[in-house]
Parts: C-alpha cells; structure tokens; sequence
C-alpha cells in the first residue's frame, strides 16, 4: 500500500451529547426520555445504525421522548449506550492515530512506511470488528428502546384522540345549549333608569325591579337574546344572577362570558368586541373567567355597539 492508497477518513463529528458513566440517571414516575442519535463511521461514510441516550426526565433542556422504564431497564439501557460509545471513542482514536502515521511517514523511510501501512491495515480490520461488535451488542437494546417508543406514541395518539373527543363533545354541548330557547326578558326600572332583565325560564329567577310593562317575554334561543337586547338598545342590562349560574354549570368549566364571546365575538355587559390582551392575539379571557361572583343578584353592563447536531 502507498499513502495514495490511503482512504479518506469521514469526519463523523464531536460524540456529544454523550451518555457519560457517572451521570446519574433515574425514573421519574417510571419515565426516561430517551434521544435517538447516530454518526457517520470513518471508513465508508455511512451512518451507523442508531443508539439512544438515556436522561432523567427533570433534566433541563432535555430532549427526545419519554418512555416508561423501571430502574433495572434504566441501568441496563445506560450501560449499553455507555459500553457502545466508549468501544466506539476508543476504536476511532486508534484508527485516527494510524491513519494519521500512514499518512504522514516519510516516503522515503521505506522500511518505516512499510511498518505504519502495516500497522494501518491491522487497525482498519480491528475498527471494523469492533464496530460490529458493538453493534451487535447494542441491537438488543435497540429493539427494546423502539418497542417502549411505539407504547409512548400509540398512548400519546390515544390521549390526542381523547382530549379531541372531549373537546369535540364539549363543542357540541354548547352549541346545544346556545339552541335552546330558555331565554327571556323584561324592561324595568333600576334606580330611576331603564334596564332590561335577562332571565332563564327554566331557572328560578332572583328577585328583580318590578318590570314596567306586565307583557311576557317570549323565549329565544341565545342568538334571539342578543337581537332582542340589541334592539331594545337601553343602557343597562341586568343579567340574573340564578341564570348565568346555571348555565356555567352546563357549560362545565367554561365561563359564561367566555361562552358568549366564543358566540358572538363581543362582551356580553358591553355588546363590544374586548381588546386582546397584551402580547396575544387571542379576542377575550383565555381563562374563561365567570359571569358572577355568586348565584344569586345581578351581574350588570352598558351597552354601546438522528444526528444529534451531527454526532452523536
């Protein structure tokens, strides 16, 4: 062999992150988060099959996903990972070191580039051992890390369906519940001012302003609600304290104002859209916020209009 001969070693990259032998792994709650990675072998270029390092959960900045894992599966996992990287540093430097004499001999020395080519091609056959070796010695555990990463994803599909499901169901409800046509109100009189009481016909009303008019209140759905108060147009809108109570129970979780402006884009005391919050996009109360202070009295309002970065 000559140094022409040689053959170009691949820059596979830094091994880091690295899974380092004192570091402390441990479950929390019987989860690890493992990252999968890779590197390219210095001979052929071609990436090596994969290998997962293993963190504690609570560590910052981690990555990669969580899995369950007893503290047995966890030492065994650990020590694999650290038993490959090692074999791997270990079997790089040397191939590194030989190649680098190879290549570096002068050629006239013949007797000592004979000595470096020779010394060359024995490490490149104990590079490729090794790194069979240990790779056949880290299949296993591959296997077991990629079945715990299938039981993570189908549970995580199966959460994202479920909270879909519920989110879905809650839709629905409200908007069944906005159909229904329990609505009414009254004109009264409220400290020397008009004002209209909203009520549910269904819900025990609080005691309210005697109503100026005695003519019923017909019932409306939420959307027949608003066009009759925005048609009244009175300054004032009392809303009964018993109703909104009500409602926010069927809404389960969701505030009535929240529910309104989810409707109809606008505050349900003001009939105007609300500013969105500083920094957000969002129009109304991510929290959702409730109506009342209570079940009973008024709630009032004014109306106006696997490389890891390259390596392992």
């Amino acid at each position: 062999m000559t140094r022409r001969e040689l053959p170009y070693l691949t820059d596979h990259g830094k091994l880091d992150p690295s899974q380092e032998e004192r570091e402390l792994v441990e479950p929390l709650h019987g989860r690890v988060r493992v990252d999968e990675c890779s590197h390219r072998r210095l001979l052929d270029g071609e990436w090596a099959p994969a290998v997962f390092f293993v963190r504690s959960p609570a560590r910052v900045g981690g990555r990669g996903v969580l899995v369950a894992c007893t503290p047995e599966a966890c030492d065994r996992w650990v020590r694999a990972v650290v038993d490959y990287t090692t074999a791997v540093r270990e079997a790089t430097a040397e191939l590194s070191a030989a190649h680098r004499r190879a290549a570096t001999v002068p050629w006239w020395r013949h007797r000592a580039a004979r000595r470096a080519f020779d010394a060359w091609e024995t490490t490149r056959q104990r590079y490729e051992e090794t790194m069979r070796q240990a790779d056949e010695a880290y299949e296993p555990v591959g296997r077991e890390i990629r079945r715990a990463i299938r039981v993570a994803e189908e549970e995580s599909a199966a959460r994202a369906r479920e909270q879909a499901r519920l989110v879905e169901e809650a839709r629905l409800r409200r908007a069944r519940l906005a159909e229904r046509a329990v609505w009414g109100w009254s004109v009264v009189t409220d400290e020397g001012r008009s004002a209209v009481h909203v009520f549910r016909h269904d819900v025990p009303r609080s005691e309210a302003p005697a109503p100026t008019t005695p003519q019923a209140s017909p019932c409306v759905d939420l959307a027949g609600l608003r066009r009759a108060l925005k048609e009244l147009d009175l300054p004032d809108v009392l809303w009964d304290g018993p109703a909104l109570a009500e409602t926010e129970r069927e809404l389960e979780g969701v505030g009535f104002g929240r529910w309104w402006r989810d409707q109809f884009h606008e505050d349900h005391r003001t009939f105007t859209a609300p500013p969105p919050p500083r920094g957000s996009s969002y129009r109304g109360n991510p929290s959702g916020g409730t109506a009342t202070g209570g079940t009973g009295g008024f709630s009032g309002g004014h109306s106006g209009g696997f490389s890891c970065g390259g390596g392992f």
